[in-house]
């Protein structure tokens, strides 16, 4: 079976099928795919609301709580606690399947009545600002993270994170600030891409080191600053001597990421992808476009998939998986076709959604240990076979099946998911491609502090700042204000923080939370690949980087070019000089 080209019906863009994908897609019965991976991965993620959290009703209770979903959704919100309570019945909302009607027209229909569950953060303790959160301990504004302690304002911390703020991707880290990919790094601020550091700074792609700051792929070295190495006397005065204002991290910030730029990188973040394409992976075997996973093997387009993930295609944010297709927030999804934020195990089923501990289930809402039921009606074995098989055929006709759920039908706004996360939108752009936008309602915060006046230093900053409501700094220009559509617009700091902020010795932010959330997604490079050569041109970079550096060892291919190609999310615009497995580590490794 050749490749095949089509058009994508939602962008328009022409993508390509692959032999292996027709193969998976006959395997499973489901025709090929109308949109490119690329719509279909931003259709998924407009069902994914993890940070904008809401107060809102209980509608069973009548208690306050905090919900991912705003108080006029055309559905009832049940806490967690009343939800996962046996005072409800799904089952209840069962309805006949109309073979005269469009399924994703009855699917919405039982999905507007049945109770959703406001957030999920289970077995935490003193933990209610988190959501796709478990097993935390006093964290606050924490996401799809787990096992962590005193964990605030970040995303993806796991596998035992202890008091770090604004991190993203952080894995068994204690005492850090502002990191993106770490992995058991200690009392660290503003890394990137490093593992294995203790009291680093500023610093990208950096392993085992100790005493370090302003540094760039380096390797088990101590009291280096800015890739020189200084010595302990020299390197404990600099420090001693510096004034953490500021002027001072923006100008730290601004002199790392030039040197950055003059040092190689290697065209994916990662190790051991075999026969694969994709940036942040790790132990992965013929997977293709697979981004931030780990485990797969024989996998395509796949987001955030870790342990154990096997022949699937189009799933984000899952974990042990094996013949998925079009699943988003499912953790533990088996020979299933197209499910959202169902949780536990889901196993034989289509077109689930909030549904825990499921098998052979179709069409279900908000289901708790189902069997055999569809849109959440029981039936018998055999019943629910056959009927299975008749609403197939007709979803064939209607051309609903193998389709994700409708855009148009997700219960949030574009700004509002994940996907302006990773395909970030104005509000014109969103308009124009037919997603919807939420209007931040208008707001008159009593502001008692300005960023501009905030302290310039953490040693000059009183308990006083825990009571000031301080306005965030994108507030301060137009300009700002058009490229941050999510800003807070005002903020304030809570105990926690401002105790990390100390123990590292670095000044309060500027911006709020959303804000900068919003700056550590572009320290990542983008969820898209290009086709590129290696620029090592054998004795220095070569290409767009020419002369930038020089080799410090032979390479494989000698004095002349490298001969590697590679599809990497280092785009042409990034200044990055981009070399393959290699010649990276031949110079770096």
């Amino acid at each position: 079976m050749n490749a095949e080209n089509r058009t994508c019906q939602n962008c328009k863009v022409e993508f390509t099928i692959e032999p292996d994908d027709f193969v998976f897609y006959e395997k499973i019965d489901v025709p090929p795919p109308t949109f490119c991976p690329e719509c279909r991965y931003i259709r998924r993620l407009l069902d994914r609301n993890e940070y904008n959290l809401y107060r809102r009703k209980c509608d069973a209770t009548g208690r306050m709580l905090i919900s991912i979903y705003r108080p006029d959704v055309p559905f009832p919100v049940y806490d967690q606690e009343y939800w996962k309570s046996d005072a409800w019945d799904p089952k209840s909302y069962g309805r006949d399947f109309d073979f005269n009607r469009p399924f994703f027209e009855q699917y919405e229909e039982l999905r507007r009545v049945v109770p959703h569950l406001a957030m999920v953060n289970s077995n935490s303790v003193n933990s209610e600002y988190t959501n796709q959160a478990n097993n935390n301990k006093d964290s606050y504004m924490l996401f799809t993270s787990d096992r962590c302690e005193k964990g605030m304002y970040g995303s993806w911390c796991h596998g035992g994170c202890y008091f770090l703020s604004d991190c993203y991707m952080a894995e068994k880290c204690e005492f850090c600030y502002e990191c993106v990919d770490v992995a058991k790094c200690s009392q660290c601020a503003w890394l990137n891409d490093c593992s294995d550091c203790v009291n680093v700074y500023f610093s990208t792609d950096c392993r085992g080191c100790t005493d370090c700051f302003g540094c760039v792929g380096l390797r088990s070295k101590q009291y280096y600053w800015f890739n020189e190495n200084i010595g302990k006397e020299e390197y404990e005065k600099r420090v001693k001597q510096a004034i953490w204002n500021r002027e001072f991290i923006r100008e730290a910030q601004e002199k790392v990421a030039a040197l950055r730029v003059g040092i190689p990188v290697k065209f994916y973040h990662g190790l051991q992808a075999q026969n694969s394409t994709g940036d942040y992976i790790e132990n992965i075997q013929r997977a293709r476009l697979a981004f931030n996973c780990r485990d797969n093997k024989d996998t395509a387009y796949m987001q955030d998939a870790w342990q154990k993930v096997e022949d699937c295609r189009d799933c984000t944010e899952i974990i042990i998986s094996q013949m998925c297709y079009e699943i988003q927030g499912v953790e533990i999804p088996n020979r299933t076709i197209v499910a959202r934020s169902c949780f536990s195990t889901i196993s034989d089923s289509c077109y689930c959604d909030m549904c825990f501990v499921t098998n052979n289930c179709f069409g279900c809402f908000g289901l708790q240990k189902g069997e055999y039921c569809i849109l959440n009606k029981q039936y018998s074995k055999e019943e629910y076979l056959a009927l299975k098989a008749k609403i197939i055929a007709h979803m064939k006709q209607t051309k609903e099946w193998g389709e994700y759920f409708p855009a148009s039908v997700s219960p949030f706004s574009y700004n509002e998911s994940m996907a302006q996360d990773y395909f970030p939108l104005t509000r014109e752009e969103a308009l124009a491609k037919g997603y919807s936008w939420r209007e931040r309602p208008e707001t008159n915060y009593d502001v008692t502090m300005t960023s501009t006046d905030l302290p310039g230093t953490i040693a000059t900053t009183t308990d006083d700042i825990l009571t000031q409501a301080i306005r965030c700094k994108t507030q301060e220009s137009a300009a700002a204000k058009a490229e941050n559509p999510l800003c807070a617009t005002v903020f304030r700091l809570i105990p926690l923080e401002l105790t990390l902020y100390r123990k590292l010795g670095i000044p309060v932010p500027e911006y709020c939370f959303q804000c900068r959330r919003g700056k550590r997604f572009l320290v990542r490079n983008p969820r898209r690949l290009v086709k590129r050569h290696c620029q090592c041109g054998g004795v220095t970079a070569s290409g767009t980087a020419g002369g930038k550096y020089k080799n410090t060892a032979e390479h494989f291919h000698g004095v002349g070019v490298c001969p590697n190609d590679f599809q990497t999310s280092y785009t042409f615009e990034n200044p990055a000089i981009v070399y393959c497995e290699q010649c990276y580590q031949a110079e770096v490794v």
